[in-house]
C-alpha cells in the first residue's frame, strides 16, 4: 500500500494541519472514486488473485499467527496510520467532513475485513491474527493522538528499502504477478522459495524519533537471509541514524510539490541514514 503515500497533497504540508472551511470541499465524485476503488475494485481484484481459491473456512475457528516477525507488525500498525490518514483526509477535502471516528472506523473496518477474508481462504495460507489485528488497533490509535495533540508528535513510523542491491526484484515480480498469483505451481523465474519472505527482506521498517525537526533516530526491523542470500522468517533488528532531507527540502524550498514530498517523508524512508543491522 506504499501507493497512498503519494495521492494526495495540499497547500499544508501536513493533513492534520488543514482547516478547511466547511464549504471549501468536493467535488464529491473524487472522493466516491477513491472510496470505490477501495471498497468495490480493491475486493474484487484480490478475490481474482490473493483469494482465488474462494472462501471455505470459519475465520473465528482459524486463529493463528504464520508471520510470526516484527516488520509484518510494524507494517500492519503503518498502514493503520496512514490509510485512516487518507480517509480523513477525503472525507474532509471530498466530502467537507470533519469526522476522525469516522475515518477511524473506516480504517478499522477495511483492514479487518482483510484479515477476515485471509482466514476463511479455502487455502488456509493465512490465519486470523490477533497480533495482526492488534497492530493495526495501534496505528489508528496512533493517528488519533497526533490529531489530538496540540503539538507535533516528532515519532514516525516508516516503510523503505534495505537490500538496495535486490530492489529490481520487487518490479520484476511485479510484472509476473497475474501469472504467479493465477498458477499454483513455483514460477522457474523465481530465484528463491518464498518470493514473499524475500519481499519482506528487501524492504524495512523503521520507528523514529526526531528531536531536531529533521534529524532523527530510532529503530529498524527487516527479515534476515539464507545462505542463498533469499529472506526467510524471522527477526532482523536494526539502529538508525539519519537527516530527513526531502522533508527539510520540501519546507525550505517550497514549490507545488512540497505537500507530496513531505507526506513520501512522513511515511516512506528516504533519507540521508546510516542503519546498523544486528546480524
Amino acid at each position: 500500500m506504499v501507493w497512498i503515500s503519494f495521492i494526495w497533497g495540499e497547500k499544508n504540508y501536513s493533513l492534520l494541519e488543514q482547516n478547511l472551511p466547511d464549504t471549501s470541499y468536493g467535488p464529491e465524485w473524487v472522493g466516491w472514486t477513491i472510496l470505490a476503488t477501495e471498497y468495490i475494485a480493491g475486493p474484487i481484484f484480490a478475490s481474482q488473485y490473493w483469494w482465488k481459491h474462494g472462501f471455505a473456512k470459519n475465520p473465528f475457528k482459524n486463529i493463528n499467527e504464520q508471520e510470526n516477525y516484527v516488520e509484518d507488525k510494524i507494517w500492519h500498525f503503518w498502514n493503520g496510520e496512514n490509510i485512516t490518514d487518507l480517509h480523513y483526509w477525503t472525507l474532509k477535502k471530498y466530502f467537507g467532513r470533519d469526522d476522525p471516528w469516522l475515518a477511524m472506523g473506516m480504517t478499522f473496518a477495511t483492514l479487518t475485513g482483510v484479515e477476515l477474508f485471509d482466514a476463511s481462504d479455502k487455502e488456509g495460507k493465512w490465519g486470523l491474527s490477533l497480533w495482526d489485528g492488534l497492530s493495526n488497533v495501534g496505528g489508528i490509535l496512533f493517528w488519533y493522538a497526533k490529531y489530538k495533540s496540540p503539538r507535533e508528535i516528532p515519532i514516525d513510523v516508516r516503510i523503505g528499502i534495505r537490500r538496495w542491491d535486490r530492489a529490481y526484484l520487487l518490479l520484476e515480480r511485479a510484472t509476473r504477478f497475474r501469472q504467479d498469483f493465477h498458477s499454483d505451481e513455483p514460477n522457474p523465474a523465481e530465484c528463491c522459495p518464498s518470493y514473499h519472505y524475500d519481499n519482506y527482506s528487501i524492504f524495512k521498517t523503521e520507528v523514529i524519533i526526531r528531536p531536531y525537526s529533521y534529524f532523527y533516530f530510532g529503530g529498524a526491523a527487516s527479515l534476515p537471509v539464507d545462505e542463498n542470500d533469499c529472506g526467510v522468517p524471522g527477526n532482523l533488528f536494526g539502529i538508525t541514524v539519519g537527516f530527513d532531507f526531502i522533508r527539510y527540502f520540501a519546507k525550505k524550498y517550497p514549490t507545488r510539490f512540497s505537500p507530496f514530498l513531505n507526506t513520501f517523508g512522513k511515511y516512506c524512508s528516504a533519507s540521508i541514514a546510516y542503519t546498523y543491522w544486528f546480524e
